[in-house]
């Protein structure tokens, strides 16, 4: 082989070299250009996921009408009785409620209702200041002792039913039916607890 056709061989081949070094070098530029996410672009998309996702969501209630079912909704007494003049409820309960021609009176404790304390340590205090504070509520309702027919005593300790009962008979003279018992405990360890049903007038 002549000098001159080596000298071509050699250069051919380095051009093939070349060539694949360049071929090479490509594949890598084209392997290296993974498109970037901006911050921008994060919290467009983060955003438009999010706007989805709440219009996907529907209420208890929309659920219901695609369905065809009946929406319960809760209804609350439309006649409560409440008055500053007894002690305020403190729990999800109202001071009385009025049904048709009847109230209903929640269990009235020794509270004064000026001070928000237990009035009296001993039953016959605490016996009357529970009939005031029923009298306050039967009054802002329209009615009064005389029309409540039924009564519902708890007693800390039976103990105590003489002195509650004398109490008692000088605010419902009328002579409700009753039901009186002593309990384990009373709210805020108080000695007697009462509530009424009274025909409103």
């Amino acid at each position: 082989m002549s000098k001159k056709n080596k000298e071509q061989k050699e250069e051919k081949k380095l051009k093939k070299e070349e060539k694949a070094l360049k071929k090479g070098a490509h594949g890598n530029d084209l392997l290296g250009e993974i498109p970037t996410v901006h911050t921008e672009e994060l919290v467009a998309y983060s955003k438009n996921h999010e706007k989805q996702a709440d219009s996907e969501d529907v209420t208890a209630e929309e659920e219901a009408k695609t369905e065809g079912e009946a929406v319960v909704k809760e209804v609350l007494p439309a006649n409560v009785i409440a008055t500053s003049k007894a002690p305020a409820a403190i729990g999800p309960y109202s001071q009385a409620i009025i049904a048709g021609d009847l109230l209903f009176v929640s269990g009235q404790i020794p509270i004064n209702p000026k001070t928000g304390e237990i009035e009296g340590e001993d039953i016959e205090t605490q016996a009357r200041r529970v009939c005031k504070n029923i009298g306050k509520i039967l009054k802002k309702a329209g009615t009064d002792y005389t029309k409540v027919v039924k009564t519902t005593c708890f007693l800390s300790d039976l103990a105590d039913f003489e002195g509650f009962n004398a109490v008692y008979a000088e605010y419902f003279t009328g002579k409700p039916a009753r039901s009186c018992v002593a309990v384990k405990q009373i709210p805020k360890n108080v000695l007697c607890e009462v509530e009424v049903i009274a025909m409103l007038k």
